[in-house]
């Protein structure tokens, strides 16, 4: 089984698009969060170092890879969606847009796998077909990233579940699952207001009001009109 993904990231002057090469895959036992949440040595294991506040994991994709020497069989009753596991609560926050509901689809590849004697979807050995997606327009969102640049932030946890398909045309009764888990890293520190040593932070000058324009201004005007007016003409007879 395979994962890719298209990991967006929007801000104002750019919108900046990663393919699944932003994964680096590494041994399970690289890191113990992985062994935490049940992801062993015979699973895949991946890591992302570039996850900041306002980042959007959308378009996300997983192949089921058959690289054994039987066919395999699978039963949608018996998978469970994949999860996005918070690793830093009081820090992060993952959203899922629009909801959580319906977020994940089977695609049309799988679905002509159906077997209908079977009830299940079968895949030929030395085949791989993209089974799961996530919706068109539905995205997880890194809502809120507090936590500092290199912090394990998230885990995303899928898991899939076949059987093999003996030579003698029976089903294995006993179900294989197989993991993939990609760890999301705080990939910016928090943001502080440099402040260079040996310097003092220059205040902020407030800005200057413009003058009043209201209609006891314009009262006080004609008023000294009137007395200059009054006083030129004063000053013309004197003359």
């Amino acid at each position: 089984m395979k994962v890719t993904s298209i990991l967006t990231t929007l801000t104002v002057l750019a919108l900046s698009t990663l393919s699944v090469s932003a994964y680096t895959e590494v041994k399970c036992s690289s890191d113990p969060i992985f062994a935490a949440n049940s992801c062993s040595a015979t699973d895949q294991c991946f890591i992302d170092r570039s996850r900041w506040e306002g980042s959007n994991l959308w378009e996300l994709k997983d192949e089921w890879v058959n690289s054994s020497t039987s066919d395999k069989l699978l039963f949608k009753e018996e998978q469970e969606m994949p999860k996005m596991i918070n690793l830093a609560p009081s820090l992060v926050t993952w959203k899922q847009n629009p909801s959580s509901n319906g977020f994940w689809e089977y695609t049309p590849e799988l679905n002509k796998l159906l077997d209908p004697e079977e009830e299940g979807y079968i895949l030929p050995k030395g085949k791989k077909v993209t089974w799961l997606k996530s919706k068109k327009g539905y995205t997880y969102t890194l809502v809120k990233n507090k936590a500092e640049e290199g912090k394990n932030i998230g885990l995303l946890k899928y898991n899939i579940t076949t059987h093999n398909i003996l030579d003698d045309g029976t089903i294995d009764s006993n179900g294989n699952d197989h993991k993939e888990c990609v760890l999301f890293k705080s990939g910016k520190a928090i943001q502080q207001e440099a402040v260079v040593p040996g310097t003092k932070s220059t205040p902020t000058t407030p800005a200057k009001k413009l003058p009043k324009t209201g209609p006891e201004d314009y009262v006080l005007l004609m008023l000294l009109a009137m007395i200059i007016g009054f006083g030129v003409m004063k000053m013309r007879k004197e003359v």
